[in-house]
């Protein structure tokens, strides 16, 4: 219940940075998503109104299902759809604890078959796919906007802090980790969900096995096979383009690790993380993707039960080989 409150907060501060900005529809589609979660929930089950655990997973799932929605999307749509999937998450696949499939991505990817003009779409000229920074050509020609203040402050960062390793970032940077603008408010605060990212660590909230595996895997592969692709500067991908679009911190921090859908083991998250990266480049490839990372985490779910599996095969034998060790051990003793 405690790691419950914990992610309750940090998503409730996504929320907190809506109402700064003053993003009104991603808010109406949060409250939306919100109350569908509880209206699915607590339907015919009157008792879980006073189970504090059932109340703030419900509140998580319903936050978290808004901030993956483009702020047009219908808010009666959002609430038919979140109500729904939920429902018979709830019913068919065990609900919020035991349900195998993530119920979050399930949500937006029906939404995103429903309404996939509402989802946000980019394209990117030739000469900027080729450049050695996608992300810096994109900030330069207005795809991602810049903030009021990320002049003075990328100054005082390269006064202070980049001189003394003679390197300086370019303006632009830090509005896209501030605030890209993306309509899907889940990629907009990367700066935000770093920092929620170190308290979930720090407080074991998350184990640090699957987004690590993922974010170094798909990094890599970014770096060195992306540009194979599109012809550009080898081992020049844009991994920060790759990290700070898509969601990708934001999945990899709150959702790839969804209670009940991953191994129980460490190697079996090894194995999760590194599929998940893997996954991430063939789906997301430079990033940029409006719902590609919902639909790495189905996959991955599917993947997650393959994993299982194996693991309660190995504890089955392992259980079998200590059981008739002890029964021979009985068995030795009675008879001396």
């Amino acid at each position: 219940r405690f790691e419950s409150y914990i992610v309750f907060f940090l998503l409730l501060l996504q929320v907190a940075m809506l109402f700064v900005t003053r993003s009104f529809d991603s808010l109406f589609i949060i409250l939306s998503s919100f109350a569908a979660s509880f209206a699915a929930e607590f339907l015919n089950t009157e008792k879980n109104y006073r189970d504090s655990f059932v109340v703030i997973t419900a509140a998580i799932r319903g936050i978290a299902i808004g901030l993956m929605l483009p702020e047009g999307f219908p808010f009666a749509a959002v609430f038919f759809i979140t109500f729904f999937v939920i429902f018979l998450n709830k019913h068919t696949l065990g609900g919020f604890a035991n349900s195998w499939i993530n119920p979050v991505a399930i949500t937006v990817a029906i939404c995103w078959i429903i309404g996939m003009k509402f989802f946000p779409s980019f394209s990117i000229s030739e000469p900027a796919l080729q450049s050695r920074n996608i992300a810096l050509s994109l900030i330069q020609n207005g795809t991602f906007p810049l903030n009021s203040f990320d002049v003075s402050v990328t100054n005082f960062l390269n006064r202070r802090l980049f001189s003394f390793f003679g390197v300086s970032i370019p303006e632009g940077y830090f509005s896209l980790f501030w605030d890209s603008h993306s309509i899907i408010p889940a990629f907009r605060f990367n700066l935000l969900t770093l920092v929620s990212s170190i308290v979930l660590l720090a407080t074991e909230v998350l184990n640090p096995i699957i987004p690590a595996v993922f974010i170094f895997t798909y990094s890599v592969l970014v770096k060195l096979l992306a540009p194979l692709f599109y012809d550009g500067f080898f081992l020049h991908g844009d991994i920060i383009l790759a990290l700070l679009t898509s969601g990708t911190l934001f999945g990899a921090f709150f959702l790839l690790s969804w209670h009940g859908t991953t191994p129980f083991s460490n190697r079996g998250k090894w194995f999760y993380g590194f599929f998940a990266g893997v996954l991430a480049f063939f789906i997301l490839g430079i990033g940029l993707s409006p719902v590609g990372f919902v639909f790495i985490i189905l996959v991955t779910n599917v993947f997650s039960l393959v994993i299982q599996e194996v693991e309660n095969h190995f504890i089955r034998d392992y259980a079998n080989s200590v059981l008739t060790q002890q029964v021979k051990a009985v068995k030795e003793g009675v008879d001396a």
